[in-house]
């Protein structure tokens, strides 16, 4: 018969469980590591519960770290968790803003760190801030970046690699490039991340001479590019226009043995069909091991936008499954190309097909091409035939 397990009494020495793992090899404690589900870990909270646990914060963050970084994590049951910790620890604190950094709701990060700023026993440390940082990087919120940004001198956290790559992340993110290169410069050390943050940031502001600079600036100082340059920096090479520098960045990705993601090789396809080249995206789209739906739209819009409709209808009629955002493709681009009989027609085949709902982008398409031709009726009709599907 196996030995119950032993209960503890509630804990009244709250400093010497926060500075001792006291119960860390508790039998409770210790099954958390091997739950299957959502409902395996509410079983042990309720034993931990019992067992006055709770009390121990090391304890706590644990069950807590599951309900969040699991498959069968549950971001409001691990807050509801974490509210009833008499004092959490540091950990703790961290684990919950990094979860809602990356969460849908990143304002509730900084509501979290403002309560950790007044309640906490101990200071946010340079694990807490970078998910703060990101958390007002997904705001887009400037003035909130720069007040972080304070606190992060003013704790001498200035100096450390991962805040100050994510600073750079959040200037680029707010349009203030001037403070992610100034961040980058001050600086003590860089890492692939620290370039890569500026080439992204830059690519993605348009700046594509300067990404294209720090990619050369990069090669020069020794650092080794990985796949996440590679795609900021054809990024930049597709919208400066430029085939000929993208056709070396593409021999260059495969002489210097860098992985092929498949992310990587839509940036790589999504650069030759800005550079109008679809012969070499073609070649490439055929010789891709994995693909997915951005790759089969990426090339649909490629030969649209050159107006070569045959060969877009052709690798439509040709795609293994077609979601909504494959028929928006080839509808958009009949009705941006001047062609919006072919437009509608393709919308009404969409409404006979089982592959996709139009939603509100194929409304907009939709309707625009309906006037173009002075089909009010029919475009009312369509609206209608979405709000029924809606």
């Amino acid at each position: 018969m196996a030995a119950p397990t032993p209960t503890i009494p509630l804990a009244t020495n709250f400093s010497t469980l926060n500075n001792h793992r006291y119960f860390a090899n508790h039998p409770t404690v210790q099954l958390i590591h091997h739950c299957a589900n959502a409902a395996h870990l509410k079983q042990i909270h309720a034993q931990m519960l019992r067992a006055g646990l709770f009390f121990d914060p090391f304890s706590a963050s644990k069950l807590i770290h599951s309900f969040l970084f699991t498959e069968f994590s549950s971001l409001p049951y691990a807050h509801k968790l974490f509210d009833q910790i008499p004092h959490p620890n540091l950990y703790s604190w961290n684990v919950l803003i990094r979860a809602y950094a990356s969460s849908l709701q990143p304002i509730n990060c900084m509501s979290l760190f403002v309560r950790l700023l007044h309640d906490g026993r101990e200071k946010p440390n340079k694990f807490t801030y970078p998910f703060v940082i990101k958390a007002s990087a997904k705001l887009a919120d400037l003035q909130l970046g720069k007040g972080i940004h304070g606190m992060v001198i003013k704790e001498g956290l200035s100096s450390d690699l991962f805040v100050s790559n994510c600073l750079i992340n959040l200037y680029a993110e707010c349009r203030c490039l001037d403070m992610s290169a100034r961040v980058f410069s001050s600086m003590p050390e860089r890492d692939v991340v620290s370039w890569n943050s500026m080439i992204n940031g830059l690519a993605q502001n348009d700046c594509v001479d300067e990404a294209l600079d720090f990619f050369r600036r990069m090669e020069g100082e020794g650092i080794d590019p990985n796949d996440v340059t590679m795609v900021g920096v054809l990024s930049a090479c597709g919208k400066k226009l430029d085939l000929k520098f993208g056709r070396w960045l593409h021999s260059y990705i495969e002489k210097n043995g860098i992985t092929l993601s498949l992310i990587l090789g839509n940036a790589v396809l999504d650069m030759y069909t800005k550079c109008g080249s679809m012969n070499d995206a073609r070649k490439f789209f055929d010789s891709m091991v994995e693909k997915d739906i951005i790759s089969w739209t990426t090339m649909l819009a490629g030969y649209a936008r050159l107006g070569d409709f045959p060969a877009a209808r052709d690798l439509f009629d040709s795609l293994p499954s077609k979601d909504i955002a494959t028929w928006n493709a080839l509808i958009s681009a009949y009705e941006q190309s001047g062609n919006p009989k072919d437009a509608i027609a393709t919308f009404n085949e969409l409404q006979l097909s089982k592959d996709a709902k139009p939603d509100e982008v194929t409304l907009v398409s939709t309707l625009s091409a309906c006037s173009q031709l002075g089909a009010m009726e029919l475009g009312v009709g369509s609206m209608c035939t979405l709000r029924r599907k809606a």
